[in-house]
């Protein structure tokens, strides 16, 4: 890769790191403020994680990553799914639960128990983690990797992924930070996207009926 070509997917990159901090909050706080700011429950679970949390940034990073495969700087998206893809999936998704429970089980004695599903948030999380994946595992993993290697855009990618769930304490993030690495070596291995997306699910609805 030329350093001009670097510098541009760099640019690139840096633009999507941003972008769950500017412009998508602005997106999200403008349409839920039309509505009155409603309840997080019901079909407004489902709406903002379609519509809302992380979907502009998956668009720009959509477009830029056409762009820039389209200019000869990126590879093209791989979106294969087949029996390795899915078995690389389930064991990243069941290896990250397993780190998850000790964690939960060793900091926060008492978290672990039995929720009830709530197929709201399983639904939105359908959507909400696909844009995610695409994020960092798909368009920042793959123009990171371009540029600086492997190593290093995993591990970016996954501490930029830890740092924008601020909804939950430091030790929290960093254990999804974590994850988010651990989904990158599975995207890597698996070459394709719907590895990581499916270890994303796996950890969230198992995850959710257990730890609270």
């Amino acid at each position: 890769m030329s350093p001009i070509a670097r510098f541009l997917v760099l640019l690139c990159a840096a633009f999507v790191l941003l972008s769950p901090y500017w412009p998508s909050p602005l997106l999200r706080d403008y349409v839920l403020e039309a509505f009155g700011n409603p309840k997080y429950e019901g079909v407004w679970v489902l709406i903002p994680h379609v519509f809302l949390y992380s979907t502009l940034s998956a668009v720009i990073a959509a477009v830029l990553w056409v762009a820039l495969r389209s200019a000869g700087m990126l590879p093209a998206m791989s979106f294969r799914f087949d029996l390795d893809v899915a078995l690389w999936g389930i064991a990243g998704g069941v290896a990250t639960l397993a780190v998850t429970i000790a964690f939960f089980e060793a900091l926060y004695p008492g978290a672990i128990h039995y929720i009830a599903p709530k197929p709201w948030s399983i639904a939105g999380n359908v959507f909400s983690n696909f844009y995610e994946e695409f994020l960092y595992r798909g368009f920042l993993l793959v123009a990171l990797t371009e540029a600086l290697g492997f190593w290093p855009a995993a591990l970016i990618t996954s501490v930029a992924f830890g740092a924008t769930h601020t909804q939950f304490p430091l030790d929290v993030r960093a254990l999804i930070a974590g994850a988010g690495f651990m989904w990158a070596v599975v995207a890597r291995q698996a070459r394709s996207l719907w590895a990581p997306y499916v270890s994303h699910m796996v950890l969230d609805v198992v995850g959710d009926s257990l730890i609270g």
